[in-house]
Protein backbone atom coordinates (compact mmCIF):
# COMPACT_ATOMS: atom_id res chain seq x y z
CA UNK A 1 0.00 0.00 0.00
CA UNK A 2 1.73 3.47 -1.28
CA UNK A 3 1.57 6.10 1.24
CA UNK A 4 -1.01 8.65 1.69
CA UNK A 5 -1.00 11.43 -0.13
CA UNK A 6 -0.41 15.13 1.63
CA UNK A 7 -3.39 16.73 2.70
CA UNK A 8 -4.42 20.34 1.14
CA UNK A 9 -3.83 21.89 4.64
CA UNK A 10 -0.66 20.33 4.78
CA UNK A 11 0.55 21.11 1.02
CA UNK A 12 -0.75 25.01 2.12
CA UNK A 13 1.75 24.84 5.12
CA UNK A 14 4.67 23.94 3.13
CA UNK A 15 4.36 26.33 0.21
CA UNK A 16 4.25 29.19 3.08
CA UNK A 17 7.00 27.71 4.57
CA UNK A 18 9.00 27.42 1.57
CA UNK A 19 7.98 30.83 0.27
CA UNK A 20 9.50 32.24 3.10
CA UNK A 21 12.86 31.11 2.89
CA UNK A 22 13.42 31.61 -0.65
CA UNK A 23 11.99 28.57 -2.44
CA UNK A 24 10.68 29.08 -6.18
CA UNK A 25 7.06 28.73 -7.52
CA UNK A 26 9.40 25.66 -9.68
CA UNK A 27 11.27 24.34 -6.43
CA UNK A 28 8.14 24.15 -4.18
CA UNK A 29 6.41 22.53 -6.36
CA UNK A 30 8.88 19.80 -7.01
CA UNK A 31 8.85 19.48 -3.47
CA UNK A 32 5.87 19.28 -2.58
CA UNK A 33 5.15 16.56 -4.96
CA UNK A 34 7.65 13.95 -3.47
CA UNK A 35 5.41 14.37 -0.15
CA UNK A 36 2.07 14.15 -2.34
CA UNK A 37 3.19 11.14 -4.46
CA UNK A 38 2.53 7.80 -3.91
CA UNK A 39 5.85 6.20 -2.24
CA UNK A 40 6.37 2.63 -1.17
CA UNK A 41 8.03 1.42 1.80
CA UNK A 42 9.66 -1.90 2.55
CA UNK A 43 6.68 -3.74 4.21
CA UNK A 44 4.91 -3.27 1.24
CA UNK A 45 4.12 -6.58 -0.36
CA UNK A 46 2.59 -5.71 -3.95
CA UNK A 47 4.95 -3.91 -6.55
CA UNK A 48 8.32 -4.73 -6.69
CA UNK A 49 8.31 -8.31 -7.21
CA UNK A 50 9.99 -10.01 -4.41
CA UNK A 51 13.08 -10.46 -6.46
CA UNK A 52 13.21 -6.42 -6.58
CA UNK A 53 12.57 -6.63 -2.84
CA UNK A 54 16.11 -6.16 -2.06
CA UNK A 55 16.48 -2.63 -4.22
CA UNK A 56 15.20 -0.57 -1.39
CA UNK A 57 16.83 2.34 0.37
CA UNK A 58 19.02 2.66 2.98
CA UNK A 59 19.10 5.06 5.22
CA UNK A 60 21.56 5.62 7.96
CA UNK A 61 21.34 8.74 10.48
CA UNK A 62 22.66 9.07 13.99
CA UNK A 63 19.49 8.06 16.72
CA UNK A 64 20.79 10.63 19.06
CA UNK A 65 22.87 13.39 18.49
CA UNK A 66 23.54 16.77 20.19
CA UNK A 67 24.48 19.18 17.50
CA UNK A 68 21.61 19.10 14.96
CA UNK A 69 23.79 21.96 12.91
CA UNK A 70 25.94 19.11 11.62
CA UNK A 71 23.75 15.46 11.25
CA UNK A 72 25.40 12.90 9.38
CA UNK A 73 23.55 11.65 7.03
CA UNK A 74 23.95 8.31 4.39
CA UNK A 75 21.55 7.51 1.56
CA UNK A 76 21.93 4.84 -0.58
CA UNK A 77 20.06 1.61 -2.69
CA UNK A 78 22.17 -1.45 -4.11
CA UNK A 79 20.15 -1.45 -7.56
CA UNK A 80 21.36 -1.86 -10.75
CA UNK A 81 22.48 1.45 -12.73
CA UNK A 82 22.24 0.23 -16.12
CA UNK A 83 20.98 2.70 -19.00
CA UNK A 84 17.46 0.94 -19.23
CA UNK A 85 16.56 0.08 -15.58
CA UNK A 86 18.35 2.58 -12.74
CA UNK A 87 18.10 5.10 -9.82
CA UNK A 88 17.37 8.59 -11.23
CA UNK A 89 17.31 10.48 -7.83
CA UNK A 90 17.65 10.34 -3.93
CA UNK A 91 16.26 12.97 -1.99
CA UNK A 92 16.39 13.67 2.07
CA UNK A 93 13.51 14.79 3.91
CA UNK A 94 12.57 15.82 7.32
CA UNK A 95 8.78 16.83 7.69
CA UNK A 96 8.74 18.25 10.86
CA UNK A 97 11.49 20.85 9.87
CA UNK A 98 10.86 24.63 8.65
CA UNK A 99 13.03 23.40 5.69
CA UNK A 100 12.04 19.79 5.05
CA UNK A 101 14.26 18.78 2.04
CA UNK A 102 17.80 18.51 2.61
CA UNK A 103 18.27 18.34 -1.23
CA UNK A 104 17.53 16.08 -4.16
CA UNK A 105 20.43 14.42 -5.58
CA UNK A 106 20.07 13.24 -9.45
CA UNK A 107 22.07 10.03 -10.96
CA UNK A 108 23.14 8.67 -14.27
CA UNK A 109 23.99 5.36 -14.70
CA UNK A 110 27.34 6.27 -14.93
CA UNK A 111 27.65 6.24 -11.30
CA UNK A 112 27.31 2.88 -11.03
CA UNK A 113 25.78 3.17 -7.10
CA UNK A 114 23.19 4.98 -5.97
CA UNK A 115 25.19 6.47 -2.61
CA UNK A 116 25.05 9.94 -1.12
CA UNK A 117 26.47 10.94 2.24
CA UNK A 118 26.15 14.54 3.21
CA UNK A 119 25.44 16.25 6.55
CA UNK A 120 21.96 18.52 7.41
CA UNK A 121 20.21 21.19 9.49
CA UNK A 122 17.71 19.10 11.63
CA UNK A 123 15.53 21.24 14.88
CA UNK A 124 15.89 19.70 17.99
CA UNK A 125 13.00 17.42 19.28
CA UNK A 126 12.10 13.63 18.24
CA UNK A 127 11.50 13.52 14.21
CA UNK A 128 12.03 11.25 10.90
CA UNK A 129 14.68 11.59 8.16
CA UNK A 130 13.70 10.11 5.27
CA UNK A 131 15.16 9.25 2.01
CA UNK A 132 12.81 8.97 -1.08
CA UNK A 133 14.95 6.87 -4.18
CA UNK A 134 13.37 7.08 -7.69
CA UNK A 135 13.69 4.09 -10.33
CA UNK A 136 13.00 4.84 -13.86
CA UNK A 137 10.69 1.26 -13.68
CA UNK A 138 9.55 1.03 -10.12
CA UNK A 139 8.65 4.37 -8.92
CA UNK A 140 9.27 5.64 -5.90
CA UNK A 141 10.82 3.77 -2.88
CA UNK A 142 10.94 5.37 1.13
CA UNK A 143 12.63 4.78 4.42
CA UNK A 144 12.55 6.62 7.03
CA UNK A 145 14.49 6.45 10.43
CA UNK A 146 14.03 8.41 13.78
CA UNK A 147 16.66 11.05 15.30
CA UNK A 148 16.51 12.75 18.70
CA UNK A 149 18.12 15.72 19.31
CA UNK A 150 17.62 17.62 22.90
CA UNK A 151 16.34 20.73 23.22
CA UNK A 152 18.60 23.65 22.56
CA UNK A 153 20.93 21.45 19.98
CA UNK A 154 18.68 22.22 17.34
CA UNK A 155 19.93 23.42 14.30
CA UNK A 156 17.75 24.91 11.54
CA UNK A 157 17.98 28.83 13.53
CA UNK A 158 21.32 30.98 12.08
CA UNK A 159 19.97 34.26 12.63
CA UNK A 160 21.44 35.81 15.72
CA UNK A 161 18.23 37.69 17.73
CA UNK A 162 17.38 40.46 15.80
CA UNK A 163 18.09 39.42 12.37
CA UNK A 164 21.61 40.49 12.79
CA UNK A 165 23.40 37.29 10.21
CA UNK A 166 26.85 39.80 10.34
CA UNK A 167 28.73 38.22 13.12
CA UNK A 168 29.13 34.85 10.58
CA UNK A 169 32.09 33.96 8.88
CA UNK A 170 31.87 34.09 5.29
CA UNK A 171 34.77 32.79 4.48
CA UNK A 172 34.80 30.65 0.80
CA UNK A 173 37.48 28.10 0.18
CA UNK A 174 36.97 26.40 -3.36
CA UNK A 175 35.91 22.82 -3.23
CA UNK A 176 38.46 20.02 -3.42
CA UNK A 177 38.36 16.81 -4.83
CA UNK A 178 39.36 13.56 -2.63
CA UNK A 179 38.89 10.03 -4.11
CA UNK A 180 40.18 7.40 -1.44
CA UNK A 181 41.34 5.18 -3.99
CA UNK A 182 43.58 6.82 -4.94
CA UNK A 183 45.44 7.75 -1.51
CA UNK A 184 45.21 4.69 -0.37
CA UNK A 185 46.39 2.50 -3.37
CA UNK A 186 47.81 4.77 -5.80
CA UNK A 187 45.60 3.45 -8.92
CA UNK A 188 42.30 2.90 -10.09
CA UNK A 189 41.11 0.42 -12.05
CA UNK A 190 38.85 0.15 -15.17
CA UNK A 191 35.47 -0.22 -14.57
CA UNK A 192 35.88 0.05 -10.82
CA UNK A 193 33.16 1.78 -8.65
CA UNK A 194 34.88 4.63 -6.70
CA UNK A 195 33.95 6.91 -4.10
CA UNK A 196 34.26 10.87 -4.89
CA UNK A 197 34.95 12.81 -2.20
CA UNK A 198 34.19 16.98 -2.17
CA UNK A 199 35.44 19.11 0.60
CA UNK A 200 34.08 22.64 0.21
CA UNK A 201 34.36 25.66 2.76
CA UNK A 202 31.58 27.28 2.91
CA UNK A 203 28.70 29.06 4.93
CA UNK A 204 25.31 27.48 4.82
CA UNK A 205 22.39 29.62 7.01
CA UNK A 206 18.69 29.80 6.78
CA UNK A 207 18.54 33.15 7.98
CA UNK A 208 15.94 31.82 10.26
CA UNK A 209 15.62 32.82 14.25
CA UNK A 210 13.52 30.80 16.53
CA UNK A 211 11.09 33.19 18.54
CA UNK A 212 8.19 32.38 20.83
CA UNK A 213 8.17 28.28 19.76
CA UNK A 214 8.19 29.61 15.63
CA UNK A 215 10.67 30.25 12.99
CA UNK A 216 10.85 33.57 11.64
CA UNK A 217 12.60 34.64 8.50
CA UNK A 218 14.92 37.42 9.59
CA UNK A 219 17.44 37.57 7.17
CA UNK A 220 18.76 36.49 3.77
CA UNK A 221 19.66 32.67 2.93
CA UNK A 222 23.33 32.17 2.01
CA UNK A 223 23.93 28.58 1.12
CA UNK A 224 25.73 26.02 -1.56
CA UNK A 225 22.65 25.84 -3.95
CA UNK A 226 23.64 23.22 -6.25
CA UNK A 227 26.44 20.92 -7.42
CA UNK A 228 27.09 19.63 -11.13
CA UNK A 229 29.23 17.07 -11.78
CA UNK A 230 31.11 15.86 -15.20
CA UNK A 231 33.06 13.24 -16.26
CA UNK A 232 34.83 14.37 -19.13
CA UNK A 233 32.36 16.17 -21.28
CA UNK A 234 29.36 14.32 -19.77
CA UNK A 235 27.19 15.28 -17.42
CA UNK A 236 26.69 12.58 -14.22
CA UNK A 237 25.04 14.17 -11.56
CA UNK A 238 23.39 17.22 -9.98
CA UNK A 239 22.92 18.34 -6.43
CA UNK A 240 19.67 20.56 -6.01
CA UNK A 241 20.60 21.60 -2.39
CA UNK A 242 18.97 24.29 0.48
CA UNK A 243 19.70 26.08 3.05
CA UNK A 244 18.88 22.88 5.38
CA UNK A 245 22.59 21.77 4.30
CA UNK A 246 25.54 22.02 7.22
CA UNK A 247 28.19 24.63 6.91
CA UNK A 248 31.21 23.61 5.03
CA UNK A 249 29.76 20.61 3.40
CA UNK A 250 31.47 16.57 2.60
CA UNK A 251 29.72 15.26 0.03
CA UNK A 252 30.47 11.66 -1.17
CA UNK A 253 29.14 10.00 -4.34
CA UNK A 254 29.85 7.57 -6.03
CA UNK A 255 31.29 6.77 -10.02
CA UNK A 256 31.98 3.98 -12.03
CA UNK A 257 35.35 4.68 -13.60
CA UNK A 258 35.38 3.45 -17.26
CA UNK A 259 37.78 6.01 -18.85
CA UNK A 260 41.04 7.63 -18.83
CA UNK A 261 39.38 11.41 -18.13
CA UNK A 262 38.84 14.24 -15.90
CA UNK A 263 36.56 14.80 -13.14
CA UNK A 264 35.21 18.35 -12.88
CA UNK A 265 33.51 19.85 -10.47
CA UNK A 266 31.09 23.03 -10.22
CA UNK A 267 29.76 24.50 -7.39
CA UNK A 268 27.31 27.21 -7.73
CA UNK A 269 25.94 29.46 -4.58
CA UNK A 270 22.57 30.94 -3.54
CA UNK A 271 24.83 34.33 -4.49
CA UNK A 272 25.17 33.03 -7.72
CA UNK A 273 29.16 33.01 -7.27
CA UNK A 274 30.97 29.27 -8.79
CA UNK A 275 33.51 27.49 -8.07
CA UNK A 276 34.74 24.58 -9.40
CA UNK A 277 37.75 21.41 -8.81
CA UNK A 278 39.11 18.58 -10.92
CA UNK A 279 40.92 15.72 -10.56
CA UNK A 280 42.49 13.24 -13.30
CA UNK A 281 41.29 9.41 -13.54
CA UNK A 282 44.46 7.23 -14.99
CA UNK A 283 44.19 3.83 -14.89
CA UNK A 284 47.41 1.80 -13.00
Amino acid sequence: MGERAMSRRGFLRLASILATVGYTAQETGRLADAFASEVQHPNDSSTPPPADQSYLPILRVPSVTRNGAHVPIVAEIRHPMEPDHYIKSLQILNESDPIPSKGIFYLSPANGHAYLSVQARIHSGTSAVRVIAECTRHGRWTTSQSITIPEGGGGCATAAEGGDDALHDDTIHPPVIRIPELVERGKIRRGEIIQVQIKLKHPSRTGLVFQGEKFLQTAEPFYVKEMKVFYGDDPVSRYEMTPAISDNPFITFKLRAMKESTIRIIVTNSRGQQFQASQEIIFS
